[in-house]
């Protein structure tokens, strides 16, 4: 919504702007016998000005925003353990049995 105001923003200015020029700088037909006079020079600026606004208010209206990409946090690797069994003094699968309760080792 901002952008399509800002481009009815720009447009209205350069609307405003190109007709302001149009008396000229000068110069022109001043009547009389014969005489013409080319003067002034400056009327391209207003023109080219109010293009250059619109243009890049139209650029700047069609120019694809993106958003952010998610952040993935991939979660820490699992631990590692050991099961060992007190009684026998070792660990699965050396032991497949165990009398007592197996301890889990972090390794």
């Amino acid at each position: 919504m901002k952008r399509l105001f800002t481009l009815c923003a720009f447009c209205l200015a350069g609307a405003l702007a190109v007709p302001a020029q149009a008396h000229g700088m000068g110069g022109g037909w001043r009547g009389g016998y014969g005489y013409h006079h080319h003067g002034g020079g400056r009327g391209w600026v207003a023109p080219v000005l109010g293009a250059a606004i619109i243009g890049s208010a139209i650029y700047a209206a069609s120019s694809p925003s993106y958003a952010a990409a998610p952040v993935i946090v991939a979660p820490p690797p699992p631990q590692r353990v050991a099961y060992y069994c007190a009684s026998w003094g070792q660990y699965y699968p050396a032991v497949q049995t165990c009398p007592v309760p197996w301890q889990p080792v972090q390794y």
